[in-house]
């Protein structure tokens, strides 16, 4: 059911009832059950949810999420561990472990942030003004909150509790729920959007390739595939010149080699930004001095000069880099990159005239702490560039442009998404999609936005949730440490208050002897 919440199904009201099974289980069984139910449930929904990841190889795909399922398998023992608080304490508690849990698998160099619950939210307005007070993460809180006050109602705790006392407490958490999704709609619509200029921008989907295959990845392009992708790029930038955008955005890795070093390309990014008369953002590789590669985006302004470049920061493991290439020569069997790409130390705004872009490469949007600092260091929109060609006509391009209207939704911004082979969006702070091209389309994505200003109440706020749920989950966990070992307080206040009944009189010969006989009809 939680994998049915994301695409392709994109059933996202199933999110909110997905979870009961997996604690009926929790609650219900033993240590040992409840370590099995967490990883099997874990690998079942990251084995549905990734399921693209075959494209790389079946071993690729288990690896990945048996590795994965050791996350919910953390907190599925945190759930236990907590059940020992008060019922509605225990509510809290695991949804604040399961945002922990979230959390934690998204940070570092190997973080992997993909399918986190509040993703799968993307399609539901009334839901998205929560992200924009306390991030993705407190729809993910609310989320969990919901499943486990249903499956305290259906299940309980394992103590005699009346079930009215389970409907009401049931009854006061989607209260608390609604509330706060009401009070984020009504806080969102009176902080409004971006009150900067308006400006209009385009966005260039050539798909000038089909579905890219694994074994492609070390495959330089043919000249003639060369000369047909500069070709469908200089025709689309200059059509889209001529609705006067202040900003044309070209996918990752659209460069068929870099500028500094093919004095062709550079002429051919020089033309085409002269040609629609704005500036121009495209994606190609970068060589440094010293001989590393970097993965970078391209600004040239509109009078086709290089004005500035970012180079990527956070890279995918075993995609762009493999860590401890020497020590794994059997990953040449799965097609890897035979060099790695080097990562640049800081994430760097663009600065296009008066306009100041917040660009992410491909796999950084699906960072929200990355969108967070580009927000708060001044970005006035952010430019998101990708190729899924590697995805095909799998669910995962959708899973990734819903990842984007988060970001738009979290930070308050604009955001402008080009993809090589779709789905290119121009999305609005509220997570309305203005404009999109879906897969392998050819076209010009335009529409107007309106730029944020740099003004410190435009920053955002969901790292102060991340921070407060982070310490939530701690105090959960040290919580039940200090309870005595009867169980949870008010079990022992009501076992510590209640008399206990008198000892029965032992029973005397006779009648015991008497009773064991049973009474004739009519005789006393």
């Amino acid at each position: 059911m939680l994998a049915l919440s994301f695409p392709p199904a994109g059933l996202w009201p199933l999110a909110w009832v997905g979870l009961v099974p997996w604690l009926a289980v929790l609650r219900l069984s033993g240590p040992w059950g409840a370590l099995a139910g967490s990883w099997l449930g874990g690998f079942v929904f990251f084995g549905a949810l990734l399921y693209w990841l075959h494209l790389f190889g079946i071993s690729v795909w288990f690896l990945a999420c048996l590795l994965l399922s050791l996350t919910p398998v953390v907190w599925g023992l945190g759930v236990r561990w907590t059940g020992r608080l008060a019922p509605g304490a225990r509510l809290a508690a695991a949804a604040a472990l399961w945002c922990g849990v979230e959390w934690a698998r998204g940070l570092g160099k190997f973080g992997f942030s993909w399918g986190w619950l509040g993703y799968s939210q993307s399609p539901a307005e009334f839901v998205l003004p929560v992200a924009r007070a306390a991030g993705t993460l407190g729809i993910s809180f609310l989320i969990v909150l919901v499943n486990a006050a249903l499956a305290d109602l259906f299940v309980g705790s394992g103590e005699r509790e009346p079930r009215g006392r389970r409907l009401v407490r049931a009854a006061v958490t989607g209260g608390v729920v609604a509330l706060c999704l009401l009070a984020a709609g009504r806080w969102a619509a009176h902080q409004g959007g971006p009150q900067g200029v308006r400006v209009r921008v385009a966005v260039i989907q050539g798909s000038a390739c089909g579905p890219l295959r694994a074994e492609e990845v070390n495959v330089p392009l043919t000249a003639e595939q060369t000369r047909r992708t500069m070709e469908i790029y200089e025709t689309l930038t200059t059509r889209a010149g001529g609705g006067r955008p202040a900003l044309v955005v070209w996918p990752e890795s659209v460069l068929v080699g870099a500028p500094e070093e093919d004095p062709a390309v550079a002429a051919w990014l020089a033309r085409c930004s002269r040609a629609a008369n704005a500036w121009l953002v495209a994606g190609g590789p970068y060589h440094d001095d010293r001989g590393r590669i970097y993965n970078s985006a391209y600004l040239y302004a509109p009078t086709g000069n290089l004005v500035a470049r970012y180079d990527k920061v956070q890279l995918v493991p075993f995609g762009e880099y493999v860590p401890g290439r020497e020590w794994l020569p059997w990953l040449e069997h799965y097609h890897v990159r035979d060099v790695d790409f080097a990562a640049a130390p800081v994430h760097r705004l663009l600065q296009a005239g008066t306009m100041t872009l917040g660009p992410m490469i491909c796999f950084e949007s699906t960072f929200p702490q990355i969108a967070w600092h580009l927000a708060s260091r001044g970005a006035q929109v952010l430019v998101v560039i990708t190729n899924d060609a590697w995805f095909g006509h799998t669910a995962a391009a959708a899973q990734h442009r819903q990842i984007a209207v988060l970001r738009a939704v979290e930070t308050n911004r604009w955001v402008v998404r080009g993809a090589s082979t779709g789905i290119s969006s121009i999305i609005a702070p509220d997570g309305r999609i203005v404009a999109e091209a879906g897969l392998y389309e050819r076209g010009v994505v335009s529409g107007e936005i309106r730029l944020a200003s740099v003004e410190p109440d435009e920053r955002p706020t969901g790292p102060l949730f991340c921070w407060l749920i982070f310490y939530l989950a701690v105090a959960f966990l040290i919580a039940p440490a200090a309870l005595p070992a009867g169980g949870s307080p008010d079990r022992a206040a009501r076992r510590k208050a209640a008399p206990r009944p008198p000892a029965p009189a032992a029973p005397r010969r006779w009648e015991c002897a008497r009773s064991s006989r049973p009474p004739r009809s009519g005789i006393r």
